[in-house]
């Protein structure tokens, strides 16, 4: 019997594929936005989604929420490829993902607990005793007080709102959750906070985190793997140390420029690398 620790390899190969993208290509008219694009996203991690501005990460997020059509490729979602399903498996696939649009995408004329409450009117038969109940449990999750329960978009600050919205896409108790820029707009206490928040609630509830960003605090910090979207489809994803030590000029400007030296850890940079800096 063979007691030698499990490898980098035998690890990855028992991880739990919840979402896995192949060939994925998608356009507007003649311009081709993702060519032949393959990711695959771990049960338990927060993948940290990048890229330069325009290169397509709100695209993908979308199409693989089926909010944008593809050319080519196919996406299995929880095991499942959303094409080959019928319509009532459909739906039950999406009460399992979770969404944070990028500044929140609350609806303005509706209050805190009643965004909440959209998607469980959606797709649950729930009195409205019980929903407001389970709105109330998502504003506590998220750190809510709870007399905003009752207010307004337009009366939230920034960072309520992000909560709220995160609330929104927490509703229907996910096991995925796509957050497209969560902490864009935030000041850096702020920032912090919610990433804190995101592992804290994939620790405690077990979720599975698509983190679209450009925070490189957050991919330090809470990242456990990071896929950069480059020439149209992922050029490299793994760990902060992978990211270090790729060389590409976009990534090495990325993740070791000047806005990156005062957070890349101690001792995890190549001496040959810093010596690009």
């Amino acid at each position: 019997m063979d007691d030698a620790p499990p490898t980098d390899e035998t690890q990855a190969a028992r991880r739990e594929t919840v979402l896995a993208v192949r060939g994925l290509t998608v356009g507007f008219g003649s311009n081709i936005v993702l060519d032949r694009l393959d990711l695959d996203v771990y049960r338990g991690e927060i993948l940290g989604f990048v890229g330069a501005s325009g290169t397509g990460k709100s695209v993908l997020m979308r199409t693989v929420l089926r909010l944008l059509p593809k050319r080519a490729g196919t996406i299995h979602l929880l095991g499942t490829e959303f094409d080959t399903v019928s319509a009532a498996e459909r739906i039950r696939l999406d009460t399992r993902l979770g969404v944070l649009f990028q500044h929140g995408a609350l609806f303005s004329s509706l209050t805190v607990m009643e965004n909440i409450q959209v998607p469980m009117r959606e797709y649950l038969d729930l009195p409205q005793a019980m929903m407001d109940e389970l709105a109330r449990l998502k504003i506590e999750l998220v750190g809510l007080a709870p007399e905003a329960a009752h207010r307004f978009p337009s009366e939230l600050s920034g960072g309520m709102i992000k909560r709220a919205a995160l609330a929104r896409a927490l509703a229907l108790d996910p096991d995925l959750v796509f957050l497209d820029e969560p902490t864009s707009g935030l000041d850096p206490i702020g920032a912090a906070e919610f990433d804190d928040l995101i592992a804290k609630l994939r620790d405690t509830l077990g979720l599975t985190v698509y983190m679209v960003t450009h925070d490189l605090d957050s991919l330090f910090s809470v990242c456990d793997r990071i896929a950069v979207l480059g020439k149209k489809r992922v050029i490299v994803e793994g760990t902060i140390e992978d990211m270090l030590a790729f060389d590409d000029p976009w990534v090495q400007s990325y993740f070791q420029g000047k806005r990156a030296r005062s957070i890349v850890p101690a001792g995890s940079v190549d001496p040959a690398l810093q010596s690009r800096r």
